[in-house]
C-alpha cells in the first residue's frame, strides 16, 4: 500500500467515525491528487490501492484493528478486478464505498464502487482474507474476534463468475509450474 497519509487519515478518523456492522457500506470521500494521475487521468494501479483503504476503514470500523494486532493477522487480497467507465481527472471529488457482497469458509468478497456526481466510474471486485502465524484464518473466527454475529448473505451470481476465474488462473499457474 502506497498511500500512507491517506492510510493513517483513515485509522485516526476511524476513531470517530460511526462504528459499523460486516453488512454495512463503507463510504470514503477523496479527490484526485496529483502524485494520483498519469499524464491526465487517476492511473489504473492507484484505483486498486485505494480499494485497499476502503477494506481498511471497513476493517477499523467494524472493530477488527486491534483483533489482527492481537493475533498477529495480516489482511491479504487473494483477487481482484477492476473495469472502468470512465476516468478521473486531477483535482476531481469522487466517493468510494465498500462492501462485503457474501463470504465463504476462506474468502470475504468485496465490492467497491468508485463513483463521481453519483455515477459509477470503476467497479472492482476483491477476494480478501487474514492470514496469521498458523495460516489462513477463517472468515467465521475473524467475524467472531469483532463480537459480531452475522450471516454471510445469499451468493450473488458475481461471485460465481469470479470463482470461475479464480479457478482458470490458479489452474493456468499450476500447469506454468
Amino acid at each position: 500500500m502506497r498511500l500512507r497519509l491517506r492510510l493513517f487519515w483513515i485509522l485516526i478518523s476511524s476513531l470517530w467515525r460511526k462504528r459499523m456492522s460486516f453488512l454495512d457500506e463503507s463510504l470514503l470521500s477523496f479527490r484526485v491528487l496529483p502524485n494520483d494521475i498519469d499524464v491526465r487521468k487517476m492511473t489504473n494501479d492507484r484505483f486498486i490501492a485505494l480499494m485497499d483503504l476502503g477494506r481498511m476503514d471497513m476493517a477499523c470500523r467494524v472493530g477488527l484493528l486491534r483483533p489482527m494486532i492481537k493475533r498477529k493477522w495480516v489482511p491479504s487480497a487473494t483477487y481482484d478486478t477492476i473495469r472502468f467507465r470512465y476516468y478521473l481527472k486531477i483535482f476531481q471529488k469522487y466517493k468510494l464505498r465498500t462492501k462485503i457482497i457474501f463470504w465463504d469458509e476462506k474468502t470475504f468478497y468485496f465490492e467497491q464502487n468508485f463513483e463521481r456526481n453519483d455515477r459509477i466510474v470503476g467497479t472492482g471486485y476483491v477476494c480478501a482474507t487474514a492470514l496469521g502465524p498458523e495460516g489462513l484464518v477463517r472468515p467465521e473466527e475473524i467475524i467472531a474476534a469483532t463480537g459480531q454475529s452475522v450471516s454471510s448473505p445469499p451468493k450473488p451470481d458475481i461471485v460465481l463468475k469470479i470463482e470461475e476465474a479464480e479457478n482458470m488462473i490458479h489452474e493456468r499457474q499450476r500447469n506454468k509450474g
